[in-house]
């Protein structure tokens, strides 16, 4: 802590004071009254409680740098100053004053008796005691604080008049009050220079405890001797106080100021237009209408021009187009997006554990999550919503972090087929008819889904066609029967080994199916490139359904 020089072997090391103890190191102000500046004046401390920083000379005191920085120094007494240090650094100090010896064979008790008997001389050198309020030391807000401090009064919440009123005097009730502040408290009563402050004396417990914060609850309860434990929750330190007898605790004035509303009078509905004459209104039999504005003059190339420009403008690309933010994913326009900083954002509110994971190739590689905050890597702008979340330190609503993150979407599921999705889908939602109407030029298809209510999921995929028969149909109508190639062009066309790689990507990747058994049997039963037989129902010509191709203009698009 502070430093001291051993000069009784005229030696140039510095001795350091270490530890600390398990004194405290805080002085009150009783204790700090015979303190005195380096001018000889005395000092004043605003604050109830000082924190002992340092105790070392003048010249090594910086106030401007380091832990001295807004620090208070002065002089005081050694017999103030040694409870708060502990006996080696008592050890220490001894050897910078004349006739003052202590070893380490002295005890506390001894220790501090020949400090107190001490009386330094003129080869004692000088020590100065570096003071800083209690509150400045990272105080939280379960910490005790002294009832007579600025913290302590802000504690208390405004205190309802009802509540009061019976301790309050006649002439201390104010006109319309709301509630009360407490001002200050003290220990002994003093006498209000003000008018608007009232003193009560001891405002029951079971009262000011609902209207207090924890740290005031804690730091009422311990004047009251009642060990309230941080991890309390506050109804019980409010029970705690509640049921407290006082024996013998001393009193506390509290220095009350009236506090008024703060919400404004309600305007009355009734606007200034409001005709309050009962008296019937009499139309004029003529109105003038001005003529110096109207008609209105006729429309010119430069107003055309003004118009069609505002239009091209709210039409361009950049007004238009959209892009993805990324962090939600979200679609926005891009002139409201924002270019994305990651050193402007508290980036550690996007990561989240099991959110994501790292693509898998076998099953032997595991299932490891994407370090880092959750974000879509090829997105470089992000929304306004977004970013004001993230201003305010907060994580956005519908940030991917929120497990709504799905990754890129692999080669083997994009482009999949009607058939090809109903045979991989774990679970069935719907039944589908599929119409087709071929002519010489296109093919017209029509897909009616029906409820399909099941609660059955499939632990083998995929199903047999048979199975997939009952909740997958196909019917074409026209004048030929359907080729080889207008079979591939339908939506219920089948590739194995899409099928395939589908579900291996699925079983390694995806959570929902990391259970799930893939039946190459019935995979090798359907083929490679074509409708699944026992899905192709029949092949008519709808009477007046579809028109003869060659009774169809080029133009006709029939049911379209």
């Amino acid at each position: 802590m502070g430093i001291a020089y051993q000069r009784s072997l005229e030696s140039l090391q510095r001795l350091s004071l270490i530890g600390g103890g398990a004194s405290p190191r805080y002085l009150s102000q009783a204790e700090l009254s015979t303190a005195v500046g380096r001018d000889g004046t005395s000092v004043h401390f605003p604050e109830t409680e000082y924190e002992l920083i340092d105790y070392t000379p003048l010249a090594l005191v910086d106030e401007n740098h380091g832990r001295h920085r807004g620090s208070i120094v002065c002089r005081l007494p050694l017999h103030v100053v040694a409870p708060k240090l502990s006996l080696p650094e008592i050890q220490d100090l001894g050897k910078i004053h004349d006739n003052l010896i202590i070893t380490a064979r002295h005890v506390r008790a001894d220790a501090d008796r020949i400090l107190r008997e001490h009386e330094c001389s003129d080869t004692c050198e000088i020590s100065y005691a570096v003071l800083k309020p209690r509150a400045h030391q990272g105080m939280s807000t379960a910490a005790l604080v002294d009832v007579e401090s600025d913290t302590f009064a802000q504690s208390v919440h405004i205190l309802p008049f009802d509540e009061l009123k019976g301790y309050l005097g006649v002439e201390d009730v104010s006109q319309d009050p709301v509630g009360y502040k407490v001002k200050h408290v003290r220990r002994l009563e003093h006498a209000e220079a003000a008018d608007d402050v009232c003193v009560v004396k001891n405002i029951p417990l079971s009262i000011i405890s609902r209207f207090m914060t924890i740290q005031g609850i804690r730091s009422l309860g311990s004047y009251h001797n009642i060990k309230i434990p941080v991890r309390w929750t506050k109804d019980k330190g409010i029970e705690a106080l509640r049921t407290h007898i006082c024996n013998n605790c001393n009193a506390l004035f509290f220095c009350l100021t009236p506090v008024g509303t703060t919400k404004r009078r309600r305007a009355p509905k009734a606007g200034d237009w409001v005709e309050e004459d009962l008296s019937p209104i009499i139309w004029d039999a003529h109105v003038d209408i001005p003529s110096d504005h109207y008609p209105p003059r006729p429309t010119t190339m430069v107003d055309i021009a003004r118009v069609m420009s505002r239009y091209c403008d709210d039409l361009s690309p950049r007004v238009i187009e959209e892009s993805g933010c990324c962090i939600c994913a979200q679609l926005t326009k891009r002139v409201d997006l924002i270019p994305f900083e990651e050193g402007a954002y508290d980036l550690a509110l996007l990561e989240e554990i099991g959110c994501t994971r790292l693509e898998r190739t076998s099953a032997a590689d595991p299932v490891v999550d994407i370090k880092g905050p959750v974000i879509e890597p090829t997105l470089s702008d992000i929304c306004p919503s977004c970013h004001s979340a993230l201003s305010r330190g907060h994580r956005p609503k519908e940030a991917l972090a929120n497990h709504f993150w799905v990754g890129a979407v692999p080669d083997c599921l994009t482009g999949l087929t009607l058939g090809e999705s109903a045979l991989i889908s774990r679970v069935r939602f719907n039944r589908c008819v599929v119409r087709v109407a071929k002519g010489h030029f296109k093919m017209v298809a029509n897909v009616i889904a029906f409820e399909h209510p099941s609660k059955k999921i499939y632990h083998r995929l995929p199903m047999g066609r048979e199975e997939l028969s009952e909740v997958l149909a196909v019917t074409f109508t026209g004048v030929e029967p359907p080729g080889d190639d207008d079979l591939k062009r339908t939506p219920v066309l089948v590739r194995r080994d899409k099928v395939r790689a589908a579900l291996e990507w699925l079983k390694l990747n995806h959570k929902d199916y990391a259970d799930l058994g893939i039946d190459y049997e019935a995979l090798g039963t359907y083929p490679l490139n074509d409708v699944p037989f026992g899905l192709l129902k029949q092949m008519t010509i709808a009477d007046g359904g579809n028109t003869l191709a060659a009774a169809k203009s080029v133009f006709d698009t029939n049911d379209e």
